[in-house]
């Protein structure tokens, strides 16, 4: 747990290569006043260095800059210090490799460099990163372990397969911490896996696809995102935003579908959840690490439905807000760390018709 300054301030070392950026995020956070920037590094070697001589409870990282990149000072910055740090990116689609990347080598979670968006206020944007910046100097660090994942060998995912009666809907929620989590979930599913996956991500719609691009890379079952109403098929993860949203449904030949919600309605996890009770003991539930409560009330009508229901322990989520609002209503059948969830969804799959 971070140890506060003598004004009880989160003490934070923004690095970025661009001044202009630099100083714009260090307005940001200095505006908090439960924040204090305590210096501005312009590259990855400095970065270290400063790390190293202020001791800093948080650390902003540009993913791009010269003479050592965001992801080699990262790794320093684990191994010798294990700093709670907190990735500063565009999110592009060419970046995003590098951005999750830093995601399996202990970055905290990711934060979007402010820019003037239509789809996104200046003000939110600047919430936002204060908002993660905190969040991040709550951490211990130990939470935080370098992912190994393999980029599975190329050949075809088994897709096309429609689901039948012996299919299970597996909904997931994610917030806070998310990409993370998800990381280590997705990837770890064996290739037989013969469910369906439905997630959703509590992050603007804009991050899905270069997070999805980047799943389906290494994962050994298919990813997709969740933008238009689809036909389900067995194995296959769809991933949609909490902005748009998604709910569960049947076609005219009673076939399940995923049919978009936009805009999203407040508690897109919860509609999710709600829409994949009406499947009985098909469904599953499973809420992991996020702010807020979106998902409990879901989860209360899948375990009411008859279906399954998982959190991620709170121990070993960046935050434990939604898991720990699922708890208090006693709707939870299975407590487990990430990593571990995978395991049980890939063994449940392969039980087919033999029930749980």
């Amino acid at each position: 747990m971070t140890v506060f300054n003598e004004n009880n301030k989160i003490r934070v070392l923004v690095v970025d290569d661009s001044v202009v950026m630099g100083r714009q995020i260090s307005e940001i956070l200095d505006g908090d006043r439960k924040i204090e920037v305590v210096g501005l590094a312009k590259d990855g070697i400095q970065a270290v260095e400063m790390v190293g001589e202020l001791n800093p409870d948080v650390v902003t990282l540009d993913v791009e800059m010269p003479r050592m990149n965001g992801i080699t000072a990262l790794k320093h910055i684990m191994i010798k210090y294990g700093v709670p740090t907190v990735m500063i990116s565009a999110l592009t689609k060419e970046g995003a490799r590098t951005t999750f990347d830093a995601l399996r080598y202990g970055a905290i979670d990711v934060i979007a460099k402010p820019s003037r968006r239509e789809d996104d206020s200046l003000e939110d944007q600047k919430s936002d990163i204060v908002a993660k910046v905190k969040r991040a100097a709550e951490i211990r660090t130990g939470r935080a372990r370098y992912m190994r994942m393999a980029v599975p060998p190329v050949r075809d995912k088994m897709v096309g397969e429609k689901t039948d009666s012996e299919t299970r809907f597996i909904g997931i929620g994610a917030g806070t911490g998310g990409y993370y989590s998800l990381l280590r979930l997705i990837p770890a599913l064996p290739a037989e896996f013969r469910d369906v996956l439905v997630t959703i991500l509590l992050v603007p719609s804009r991050y899905i696809d270069p997070f999805v691009s980047y799943l389906d890379a290494h994962s050994q079952i298919s990813v997709r995102s969740a933008r238009h109403e689809i036909a389900l098929e067995k194995g296959v993860c769809y991933v949609c935003s909490g902005d748009e949203g998604a709910l569960l449904d049947r076609d005219g030949s009673k076939r399940p579908v995923l049919k978009p919600q936009r805009p999203a309605k407040a508690g897109a996890v919860d509609s999710l959840l709600a829409s994949l009770a009406r499947f009985g003991s098909k469904s599953v539930g499973v809420i992991m690490t996020g702010t807020g409560r979106d998902g409990a009330l879901g989860m209360e009508a899948i375990r009411n439905g008859g279906g399954l229901t998982v959190v991620q322990d709170i121990n070993n989520a960046v935050d434990p807000s939604m898991p720990l609002a699922v708890l208090e209503k006693g709707s939870v059948e299975k407590i487990l760390p990430d990593h571990r969830i995978a395991e049980f969804l890939g063994k449940l799959s392969h039980l087919g018709k033999k029930g749980r």
